[in-house]
C-alpha cells in the first residue's frame, strides 16, 4: 500500500449547496452545421440531486437547436470534446446568450488501466474524528505513542475497511461547521474523501475499481440511512501521479441532508467497519446481491416516505418476505413447499427465529397496536404488522379497515417493521455466512 500518496484535488465547501466548478474556460459548441465560440462552465450542481451541469456563454446572433451537441474544451490538455444534452437557453438584447444542459455521457480523460488507486468524494455522510486503525510508534525519547497506521494525507478522522484483497480508506474533510449548517438548512455538502487500492499494491482497471466503489457507496448509504453518492472520481498510478479524471452524474440519486432517527450506529462508533466484510460477502454472492440491493433500497425509501405510512409499510413487508425466502431457502431451513405453505407472518417469524432476533412485544410503547392485537386476537407483532400491510393492499378484510389503518396503528406498525428489517440486515452481515 502507498503511504502519503496520492494527493488528489480536494473539494471544500463553506456553505451547503455551493456549486463545484470543474471547468471554466474557452470552449466551442459544435453541431453538424455550426460552431460557436464562447465560454464553457462545467459544475457539480446539487438540485434535484448531484448532477454535472453545463453552461455555455457566447455573444452574437448565431442560434443553435436544442439537441445533443459536442462541447470542445479548449483549455484542457489535451483538448477534449464532451457530449452534452441541451435543455434550455436565454437570449438577451445585448447579444449575450446562455445555453444550459447536462452531460449526455460520463467524460473520462486519461488512462482507465494500470490504476494503483481510485479517489472520490462522498456527500452528506457523518463527520468523525476517530479511527479504527492504530499502531504504536516510538518517539525520540523512547516512549510509545499512538499514531495512525494509515498516514494518507494525515487526516485525523478515518475509517479503514479491508476486504478480499482491497483496502478502503474513508476520511472526514475539515470543512469547518459544514455539517452543522447542513443540519440546520438541509441540502448537500461534500463531507468525505475515499481511496481504494489493492492490499498487495497490484494495478487494476477502472471497471474493477468501480465494482468496489459501487458496493462501498451502497453500504455507506445503508449506514447513513439516506442515499450518498461518489463524486469526482480520479485515478492514480503507483507513484501518486493522477492519470485519470472522470466527470459523471452519479448513478445513485443522492438525498438531501436528513437526520435519520433509526440508525444502527453513530459517527463515533467503528461498528460500521466490523459489519462491512459480511455485507461484501453477501454483495458478491449471486444469490444475495439483488436481494441485498432491494432490501437496502426499500429500507432507505421506507423511512423517506414521510407523507404516508402506507408506502413505508408495504416496502418493509416486501423486504422482510424477500429476505425470509432467500435466507431460509439458501440455508436449507425449509423446503419450497414448506415455505409456500406458511403465511407471510409465519415466513418472517421463521426468519427472525433463525437469525436469533427477539420479537417486540406490543407493550405500553405501542398502545394502539396492543389494543387492536387483543381485539383481533393477533398472536404477536409479526402478525400485527402483516395484517396492517394486508389492510393497505387488499380491497376487503374481515375487520373494520378504517380502524386498522388509524394513524396511530400505522405509525406503530412502521416503527416495529423498520426495527425488524434493520436488525435482519445487520444480523445477515454480522453472521458472515
Amino acid at each position: 500500500m502507498s503511504q502519503w500518496l496520492p494527493k488528489p484535488k480536494i473539494i471544500k465547501q463553506n456553505l451547503p449547496n455551493q456549486s463545484i466548478t470543474l471547468y471554466n474556460g474557452t470552449a466551442e459548441l459544435i453541431d453538424n452545421q455550426n460552431t460557436i465560440e464562447g465560454r464553457g462552465i462545467i459544475q457539480i450542481s446539487w438540485y434535484p440531486f448531484p448532477t454535472i451541469k453545463v453552461q455555455f456563454i457566447y455573444r452574437g446572433n448565431k442560434t443553435i437547436e436544442l439537441k445533443d451537441v459536442d462541447l470542445k474544451l479548449n483549455e484542457l490538455l489535451p483538448q477534449s470534446r464532451i457530449k452534452i444534452h441541451l435543455s434550455g437557453s436565454t437570449y438577451s438584447a445585448n447579444k449575450r446568450n446562455e445555453i444550459f444542459g447536462s452531460l449526455l455521457e460520463p467524460f473520462r480523460q486519461g488512462s482507465r488501466e494500470n490504476l494503483s488507486s481510485l479517489v472520490f468524494h462522498i456527500n452528506n455522510f457523518w463527520w468523525f474524528n476517530i479511527s479504527n486503525r492504530w499502531d504504536l510508534d516510538i518517539n525520540e525519547g523512547g516512549k510509545e505513542t499512538e499514531c495512525f497506521k494509515e498516514t494518507w494525507l494525515d487526516f485525523d478522522g478515518q475509517f479503514i475497511f479491508d476486504y478480499d484483497g482491497w483496502h478502503i480508506v474513508l476520511v472526514s474533510l475539515d470543512n469547518g461547521y459544514l455539517e452543522d449548517k447542513l443540519e440546520a438548512q438541509g441540502g448537500y455538502g461534500v463531507t468525505h474523501l475515499c481511496k481504494i487500492e489493492r492490499l498487495d499494491g497490484k494495478a487494476f482497471d477502472l471497471e474493477e475499481g468501480y465494482e468496489i466503489v459501487d458496493a462501498f457507496v451502497y453500504y455507506l448509504s445503508f449506514v447513513r440511512g439516506i442515499w450518498v453518492a461518489p463524486l469526482l472520481v480520479s485515478g492514480f498510478d503507483s507513484k501518486g501521479n493522477q492519470i485519470l479524471e472522470e466527470w459523471a452524474t452519479p448513478k445513485i440519486k443522492a438525498d438531501s441532508w436528513q437526520s435519520v432517527d433509526y440508525s444502527w450506529t453513530t459517527n463515533d462508533c467503528t461498528e460500521i467497519v466490523i459489519v462491512f466484510p459480511g455485507f461484501m460477502k453477501k454483495w458478491q454472492d449471486s444469490t444475495w446481491k439483488e436481494v441485498i440491493q432491494n432490501a437496502i433500497q426499500w429500507y432507505i425509501e421506507s423511512f423517506k416516505a414521510s407523507n404516508s405510512y402506507n408506502t413505508s409499510i408495504v416496502l418493509i413487508q416486501a423486504a422482510l418476505e424477500k429476505l425470509a425466502w432467500t435466507y431460509l431457502k439458501s440455508n436449507k431451513c425449509v423446503t419450497s413447499e414448506g415455505f409456500n405453505g406458511l403465511k407471510s407472518s409465519g415466513q418472517i417469524r421463521l426468519l427472525l427465529k433463525f437469525l436469533d432476533i427477539k420479537l417486540i412485544s406490543s407493550d405500553n410503547n405501542y398502545p394502539a397496536l396492543q389494543a387492536k392485537e387483543k381485539e383481533l386476537h393477533w398472536i404477536d407483532t409479526i402478525q400485527a404488522i402483516t395484517e396492517v400491510r394486508n389492510a393497505i393492499v387488499h380491497p376487503s378484510i374481515k375487520a373494520n379497515k378504517s380502524q386498522i389503518l388509524s394513524e396511530e396503528i400505522m405509525a406503530e406498525s412502521f416503527n416495529i417493521g423498520h426495527h425488524y428489517l434493520l436488525n435482519c440486515l445487520i444480523k445477515l452481515f454480522e453472521n458472515n455466512e
